[in-house]
């Protein structure tokens, strides 16, 4: 039975771990904040905003990916964390 256990792996409170790995699920999702309104998608340079219920609504960081987009009166990304810019090109270097 031992020869088949399991080792658990965790990121303890390092949580930046955990937000890159979501991260290099998501880079085709990465989105800026821009100065002017909202956000602007690295893909298609699209303007979308936080949604309301979001945890980080209210206060924005820089940079986000979403899992998925919503349209109400405004397009909403819905699942949202915040990354470090330079993840992007760790994840992803042949797409940016």
């Amino acid at each position: 039975m031992d020869r088949y256990r399991l080792k658990l792996v965790s990121c303890g409170n390092d949580y930046a771990k955990v937000r890159k790995a979501i991260c290099s699920g998501f880079f085709f999702h990465a989105a800026k904040k821009d100065p002017t309104e909202g956000f602007k998608t690295i893909l298609d340079n699209h303007t979308v905003y936080l949604h309301p219920s979001s945890s980080l609504f209210g206060r924005p960081p820089d940079w986000v990916v979403y899992h998925e987009l919503v349209l109400t009166s405004k397009e909403y990304m819905r699942n949202t964390t915040s990354i470090d810019p330079k993840w992007l090109l760790d994840v992803a270097p042949n797409f940016f």
